[in-house]
């Protein structure tokens, strides 16, 4: 399929915000395919629709071209000096638009002079599978004179592609191709547009938790069918998604479990899932990026300690204080992120996996049998030691008991507790947020029970002892239906002096001309961010809020707890917690 193509199925998407609009969109687009079976492509289209080149858990690296480049090769393509281009990009708000409205104007004058000698100008795109190539020579290209190789295979693209094909490859190779599509958007046109039942969405999405390559998945739908679709299974050495929990007042979480259940832990580490295939250990983050490296003690720990060949598991990675009698906080382990001096690092933290779930045992799928089922099996196959232990838990009959532990579990270090069903059907819902689970952060009288993840979109500039960083931050929330960012609150309270100067200096390289397409904000900050930096703050209740309009919510007294890198920017807040957090404070 030519790339021509797919901009011209991008631009329809991005002119409606209206998700029904962008579902007939997709289906229609998909039932084209299956009709010409043209499925050479079909993966790739998946993956830019997501926004990405590939999917996360294959961990391609990124295309290492700045923006400053990308306004070098448009303007030697179109002749225009840099500076114009630099005017356009401010009024536009990304550089790919900017590219098409320089590009059209260039083409309609160039049009102008050569119309009836050869014609208007016609641009031979490329096929879709061609287009990656090029991508994956920049991505790949490193080291000494890798800049003029990078410019040169650009200018070589831009030079076959449209004014709208040079929005979208501009986009694609800044990450910011954002048409407004949720990856739930696209499951109900590939189960209309393959199977002629949105019912059928059901089958796709516990395929994609399981196995989270939508290209993937959508390979098999095509070419073999939903049936097919429906066995897919857990697998060693692919991630799957991470089942969330709710959140309620304490008061129903028995109404929402019944009694007994199960109350464990909730730590302030960084969760793992650990892939074991006999002496080889795969750790894999909540983002589903394969961090192994990082803990090579952790790796070797369940090399030798796990008693079985191969199985997937759970659990949280804490940093431990020297006697390892004493957990840290998880500033202290984000030290762990390093990926130089690794073994020295590893030295000065020492850290303790607790464990609190299995998934597979051996050949065997265990998220589909009951949570006790699967603590029991867990049990078994684990040696405990100073670094490895089972998470801490007990039955729960009663509030007063809930209470009780929760007490003991804050007075301990941790974050709080994490409220589980034992009941048949407490499966284990791989990518869901349900109320099989239910976590617990907060018990105190008029402030706000848990906190919350933000994640940042705009700063203003402080004063006073302020200039020279951002005095204020505005954080956003996600809205996954609509796979767009609600301005939520603003903040500053909580951080350091140093925290300040160092963040200031991070949020730099997130830095836009405008805000993206897929912000929604009222507020006018004076830089905008492109959403990254997750953080989680705190604050007294959750308030309706008209200065925050298009969420309808805020936060009253916000202040800053701590940035959260092992969380991806869709894994923040949801605007249907917010309501919650509203309705139960």
């Amino acid at each position: 399929m030519k790339f021509s193509k797919l901009a011209h199925l991008f631009s329809q998407l991005e002119s409606t915000t209206k998700r029904l609009e962008m579902i007939d969109i997709l289906s229609n687009f998909f039932k084209k395919i299956k009709k010409n079976k043209y499925y050479d492509d079909l993966d790739k289209i998946i993956y830019l629709l997501q926004g990405q080149l590939v999917s996360n858990i294959k961990q391609f690296p990124k295309m290492g071209i700045a923006e400053k480049m990308l306004i070098e090769a448009l303007s030697v393509h179109s002749g225009i000096n840099k500076n114009k281009i630099k005017e356009v990009l401010i009024k536009k708000g990304d550089v790919g638009a900017a590219a098409e409205l320089i590009l059209s104007k260039k083409k309609q004058q160039t049009s102008l002079i050569d119309f009836g000698k050869s014609g208007p100008i016609e641009y031979p795109s490329l096929e879709i599978t061609d287009l990656y190539s090029e991508l994956i020579k920049i991505a790949k290209t490193e080291g000494s004179g890798s800049h003029d190789i990078k410019l040169g295979i650009l200018r070589g693209l831009m030079g076959k592609f449209s004014p709208l094909e040079n929005k979208y490859l501009l986009r694609i190779i800044t990450s910011t191709l954002r048409v407004g599509v949720s990856t739930q958007t696209i499951i109900d046109g590939l189960a209309i547009g393959f199977t002629g039942s949105k019912e059928n969405r059901e089958i796709i999405e516990r395929a994609f938790n399981l196995h989270p390559d939508l290209g993937d998945v959508t390979l098999i739908l095509a070419e073999e069918g939903i049936d097919e679709v429906n066995k897919i299974e857990i697998s060693y050495g692919t991630p799957i998604r991470m089942m969330l929990a709710s959140r309620v007042p304490y008061s129903e979480i028995i109404t929402k479990l019944g009694a007994p259940f199960t109350a464990e832990h909730k730590l302030d580490g960084e969760r793992l899932q650990i892939h074991k295939q006999n002496d080889k250990i795969q750790l894999f983050s909540r983002r589903l990026l394969d961090i192994s490296e990082q803990y090579p003690d952790v790796c070797e720990t369940i090399r030798e300690n796990i008693m079985c060949n191969n199985v997937i598991i759970e659990g949280e990675v804490v940093a431990m204080d020297p006697f390892y009698e004493k957990m840290r906080p998880f500033q202290v382990l984000s030290k762990r992120r390093r990926i130089h001096d690794i073994e020295n690092i590893a030295k000065e933290v020492p850290v303790c996996v607790f464990l609190f779930d299995l998934l597979k045992y051996e050949e065997e799928s265990y998220i589909d049998k009951s949570f006790l089922e699967r603590r029991k099996k867990l049990e078994e196959i684990l040696v405990e030691r100073d670094d490895l232990r089972l998470v801490k838990s007990i039955t729960i009959n009663s509030t007063e008991e809930l209470l009780d532990f929760f007490n003991k579990a804050r007075k301990e270090g941790t974050e709080g507790i994490m409220a589980k069903s034992i009941k048949e059907n407490s499966v284990y819902q791989a990518g869901n947020r349900g109320f099989i689970w239910i976590k617990l952060k907060g018990l105190e009288g008029g402030k706000l029970k848990d906190s919350v993840d933000v994640v940042i979109i705009g700063a203003l500039y402080g004063k006073g002892r302020r200039t020279g960083v951002f005095g204020t931050y505005i954080g956003a929330v996600y809205d996954p239906e609509n796979d767009v960012f609600i301005a939520f609150t603003r903040f500053f309270s909580g951080l350091t002096d140093e925290l300040s100067e160092s963040l200031t200096k991070d949020m730099k390289q997130y830095e836009v001309k405008k805000k993206p397409n897929y912000v929604i904000c009222n507020e006018n900050p004076n830089v905008w961010f492109k959403p990254e930096v997750v953080i989680e703050i705190i604050g007294d209740e959750i308030t309706v809020s008209e200065k925050f309009s298009s969420l309808g919510y805020s936060m009253r007294f916000p202040v800053f707890q701590r940035l959260r890198p092992e969380k991806g920017p869709r894994d923040v807040t949801t605007i249907r917690e917010i309501k919650e957090l509203y309705e139960t404070q």
